[in-house]
C-alpha cells in the first residue's frame, strides 16, 4: 500500500506538471497558428495507453512516465520526422514562422513552469505562512554527534548564519552550508565562531539531509510494533530514551546508529516510562531493528511567519527563483564533491522512495512546485534537444540573420538525444543501486 500511496503521488505531481509544460507549448503554437500534431503526456513509444484525435491534433497518453511532447508541424525535434522537411514550408509550420515567434513556443512550456510554481507557493504561503526552526529558540544548541564533530562543532553550538551572513530559520543556514561551503558561523558561550566547512563535511550534510542540524531535545518513543523486540520487551508508546548501552541518547540518529551497530545482539536500554526510570534489555534482529519510531515535535523552536497577499506573491516568485538559483548552484558544488556526491542524486526512483508513505496535500503541491522550478530550470540548459537548446540556436540566427540548416539542426537533435538518454541510463542506473545497496 505505502508503495502504491507514494506511486500515485510521483505520477500525479509528473501529470501535472508534464501536461502544463507541453500545454505552454501548445498554447503559444496556437496562438501563432502553427499546427499541432500531437500532444502528449508520457512516451507512447511502440504503443499508446489512450489516444483520439481531435481537430488537426491526436491526443494521448503514453506507458513511459518520463515526460512528455507535442509535436509541432515543421520542426526537428525528438520524433526525427525530416520527410516533412524536405517539402517547401507550410504557413502553419513551424519553420515558416519569424525568428521571435519559435522563440516564444519553445520557452512556452518553461514560461507556464515558472508560472505554476509561483502560483502555488503563493498559495501555499498566503495560507500557511511559513513555519521554520527558529534558531533564536535553541537554548540548548543542536544535536553533536561523529558527523558535527568533524566540523568542529561543540554541544551547545547553535549555528547562526553562513559566510557572516544570520539566518533566523534553519533550513537556510543548512542550504546555505551545502551550496555555498564557506564559513559557518555558531554561537558559543555568547561568541560567533567561524568553523570551515570542508567538502567532506558537505558530504555529511547531504548525508544526513536536514537532519544534520537537529535541536537537542528529549527523544520519545512514538509508536511500537506488536511484531517487534521491543514490544515483547516491556518498551512502550510514550517512553523518554535516555541511555543506550550506557551511552548518553541526544538524537534519533545516535540511538538508531547504536540499534544498527548490535544487529543480533542486546541492547541496554534506559528509558523514562510512565513516570519511572526503567532499564530495558532488548534484543536486537538481524536487519539492526527493534521495531520503533520517535516523536519528533520541534514546535517548541519553531516560528511562523504570516504574509498578506501582496507579499506572498512576492514570496512566491522569490521561492520559485531561489530553487532555480540553487540548481544552478549545486551543478558547481556536485562538481567540487565529485564522485563522493553521486549516490545522493536521485531520479524517478528516487524521488518517489522519499515521498511521504500517507497522502499530504501541503507537501504534495509544496513539491509540485519544487520539481515544476526544477523542470524549468532543467529544460533552459543550452543542450541540444530540450527547449533551451532550440531556444539558443534561435537567439543565434535573431542576431546573425542566419538561420541553422537543417542537417545541422538535425546532427544536433541526435547529439541532444544521445546525451538526455546517456543522463536517463545513469541516473535510474544510481537509484536502483541505491536502492539495493545504500
Amino acid at each position: 500500500m505505502v508503495i502504491l500511496i507514494k506511486a500515485a503521488q510521483l505520477i500525479l505531481i509528473l501529470s501535472i506538471i508534464v501536461v502544463l509544460h507541453e500545454g505552454g507549448h501548445f498554447a503559444a503554437a496556437k496562438l501563432f497558428k502553427t499546427k499541432v500534431e500531437r500532444f502528449f503526456l508520457f512516451f507512447d513509444v511502440k504503443f499508446a495507453l489512450f489516444k483520439k484525435k481531435i481537430g488537426e491534433t491526436v491526443y494521448g497518453i503514453g506507458w513511459l512516465p518520463l515526460g512528455g511532447y507535442v509535436k509541432i508541424a515543421g520542426m526537428i525535434d525528438e520524433s526525427m520526422d525530416t520527410e516533412q522537411m524536405k517539402t517547401p514550408p507550410k504557413p502553419w509550420e513551424f519553420r515558416a514562422k519569424p525568428a521571435w515567434q519559435r522563440l516564444i513556443i519553445m520557452l512556452g512550456g518553461i514560461i507556464v513552469n515558472l508560472i505554476l510554481s509561483i502560483v502555488i507557493f503563493t498559495v501555499l504561503t498566503y495560507k500557511d505562512g511559513e513555519t521554520y526552526l527558529d534558531v533564536n529558540k535553541l537554548t540548548n544548541g543542536v544535536v553533536v554527534d561523529s558527523a558535527q564533530i568533524r566540523l568542529g562543532m561543540q554541544p551547545g553550538d547553535i549555528p547562526v548564519g553562513v559566510n557572516g551572513e544570520r539566518f533566523d530559520a534553519m533550513k537556510d543556514i543548512y542550504s546555505r552550508a551545502l551550496i555555498d561551503g564557506g564559513e559557518l558561523n555558531v554561537k558559543r558561550n555568547e561568541q560567533i565562531i567561524n568553523l570551515p566547512i570542508s567538502t567532506d563535511n558537505q558530504v555529511d550534510m547531504l548525508e544526513q539531509k536536514v537532519a544534520y542540524f537537529m535541536p537537542v531535545t528529549a527523544i520519545t518513543i512514538d509508536s511500537v510494533l506488536v511484531d517487534g523486540t521491543a514490544y515483547k520487551a516491556g518498551l512502550e508508546k510514550g517512553a523518554v530514551l535516555n541511555k543506550i548501552n550506557n551511552k548518553e541518547i541526544n538524537s534519533w540518529n545516535t540511538f538508531a546508529g547504536e540499534v544498527t551497530a548490535n544487529a543480533n545482539k542486546t541492547i541496554t536500554l534506559e528509558v523514562i516510562q510512565n513516570g519511572e526510570e526503567k532499564t530495558i534489555e532488548i534484543p536486537v534482529n538481524s536487519e539492526g531493528k527493534i521495531g520503533v519510531a520517535p516523536s519528533l515535535d520541534f514546535s517548541e523552536f519553531t516560528s511562523t511567519k504570516t504574509f498578506t497577499f501582496g507579499q506572498s506573491i512576492a514570496e512566491g516568485v522569490n521561492k520559485t527563483f531561489s530553487i532555480i538559483t540553487d540548481q544552478a548552484q549545486s551543478f558547481a558544488m556536485l562538481w567540487k564533491l565529485k564522485g563522493k556526491a553521486v549516490k545522493y542524486l536521485s531520479g524517478p526512483i528516487g524521488i518517489a522512495n522519499n515521498l511521504p508513505a500517507v497522502w499530504d496535500w501541503t507537501y504534495f503541491w509544496t513539491f509540485t512546485a519544487f520539481l515544476s522550478a526544477v523542470l524549468a530550470f532543467m529544460n533552459v540548459l543550452p543542450i541540444p534537444g530540450l527547449d533551451g537548446g532550440h531556444a539558443v540556436f534561435t537567439i543565434y540566427e535573431m542576431i546573425t540573420g542566419h538561420k541553422p540548416s537543417d542537417k545541422f539542426m538535425e546532427v544536433m537533435q541526435m547529439i541532444g538525444a544521445i546525451i538526455l538518454i546517456g543522463l536517463m541510463v545513469f541516473v535510474f542506473g544510481n537509484d536502483i543501486f541505491n536502492l539495493f545497496f545504500n
